[in-house]
């Protein structure tokens, strides 16, 4: 089995309702499947998982990186704080860093960038409820007003029409399978509120990024950065992470089924977690046992393995 490096470039052309994490994007990539393949067919993909693991990254600012969390080191200037919540590195700066990479050269890379790229900014959006006996707003309470937040493209500067994202994929599937599923899934859109128009995307291509995963020479401990959301497993030894619960959903096509819409609740490590590799993986896991009407025969899971690439730390 010949696990195959991509890296697809997206044009989001919606807001999205669901930030596009992996596990999310990765069950969007199966109902895509059992549209164009048909239930069986997706059955046979999924348990075909174990020996043929599909990782993917959540959708990244073009030529960018998630974060990485390295070992801390005292911490000097106002903008300290606020750099600890920068959540990308670009490309070029990953590259100066991945060679026993410290916190001070990820800090100095960091201010020689100023900020995050522009990408998918938070926007409240107020929505109004509707008394169904009326047909009108409610008077009490606020006329049933209520907010929710809402990811909104955002162009790098006011004559760019469009933005660009990057998804980075390992798996056995040909390139042209995945970018039809991909392209699938962007047509149809992404998370809540898809059938409204949220959630989508044009694929703009892809190309081979086996140099994503390549070691580096040079000195350090030799650790991983992962590129998605995964829990620890373990062969993943001293880990740095930030945890993230996910409160998932199941598809429309098993709402329709008769099953109750919500999974149970997952804890994971966010994009950007670290750690030093005990073999040669994969990391994470397909977890399943995640829904109250489960069926033996059809479980539903979540892929929460990590698309993990190689760097160096320096030694303390």
């Amino acid at each position: 089995m010949e696990l195959r490096r991509f890296r697809l470039r997206l044009d989001p052309l919606s807001p999205f309702a669901t930030e596009p994490g992996s596990g999310g994007l990765f069950g969007h990539l199966c109902w895509a499947k059992r549209a164009r393949e048909g239930r069986e067919a997706l059955r046979a993909w999924l348990r075909r998982l174990p020996e043929e693991p599909l990782a993917l990254s959540g959708l990244l600012p073009a030529d960018h990186l998630p974060c990485p969390l390295l070992a801390p080191a005292p911490s000097v200037g106002e903008d300290a704080k606020p750099l600890k919540r920068r959540r990308f590195l670009s490309l070029s700066a990953w590259r100066r860093l991945r060679v026993a990479a410290e916190a001070r050269t990820l800090e100095r890379l960091l201010r020689e960038a100023k900020e995050d790229p522009p990408f998918l900014s938070p926007k409240r959006v107020p929505h109004n409820r509707i008394d169904r006996g009326s047909g009108k707003t409610p008077e009490a309470g606020g006329g049933g007003l209520w907010f929710s937040e809402e990811l909104w493209p955002k162009p790098r500067d006011r004559e760019a029409r469009r933005i660009e994202a990057d998804l980075y994929v390992r798996s056995a599937l040909p390139a042209k399978a995945l970018e039809a599923l991909i392209a699938d899934v962007g047509e149809i859109g992404f998370g809540g509120d898809a059938g409204l128009g949220r959630g989508r995307f044009r694929l703009e291509g892809s190309e081979a990024a086996g140099w994503l995963e390549e070691a580096p020479r040079g000195a350090g401990e030799a650790r991983m950065l992962s590129l998605s959301q995964g829990v620890v497993t373990a062969n993943m030894r001293a880990p740095r992470w930030r945890r993230f619960v996910l409160f998932g959903k199941i598809g429309r096509e098993m709402m329709a089924e008769g099953r109750r819409p919500w999974k149970l609740p997952l804890v994971l490590a966010e994009a950007g977690a670290t750690f030093a590799a005990d073999g040669p993986g994969p990391f994470g896991a397909w977890v399943t046992g995640l829904h109250q009407d489960d069926d033996p025969a059809d479980p539903i899971g979540h892929n929460a393995w990590h698309l993990a690439i190689p760097y160096t730390e320096a030694r303390a």
